[in-house]
């Protein structure tokens, strides 16, 4: 969110920015699932933050879509401000649908360094 701040500032090139949102840390929490039997804890983020809010906070143009269709049309929107100065902050959103990791045969469980307790964990 600084980085929104910063480049709002007068003088500085627009640009087009663009965050896929889907409410959670999604790569930590697949991991989770996987390692701790559909547990997890602290990643899901909070549904009322819009970061094309959050954007507009900072002076920059926010947008929120949900289509492909919409996102194309931001984007064309978008790439036309820009070259008038304008910076756009396009917020996506998705659904929570986690996909498979990219390096399975990679990933190592990790170690536990303290105790895990059952009842920080809530089921998916």
């Amino acid at each position: 969110m600084s980085e929104m701040s910063s480049i709002g500032r007068e003088n500085w090139p627009a640009i087009t920015m663009i965050v896929f949102r889907n409410y959670q840390w999604g790569a930590e929490k697949r991991n989770t699932t996987l390692w701790y039997n559909d547990n997890f804890v602290g990643t899901e983020l909070d549904p009322q933050v819009s970061y094309a809010r959050v954007a507009e906070g900072c002076g920059l143009k926010g947008v929120v879509v949900q289509t492909a269709a919409e996102t194309s049309e931001a984007l064309r929107i978008a790439c036309k401000d820009q070259s008038n100065g304008v910076t756009t902050f396009i917020e996506v959103l998705l659904n929570q649908e986690l996909g498979e990791p990219f390096r399975r045969d990679a990933m190592k469980k990790p170690t536990i360094v303290a105790g895990i307790d059952a009842a920080d964990m809530r089921p998916q």
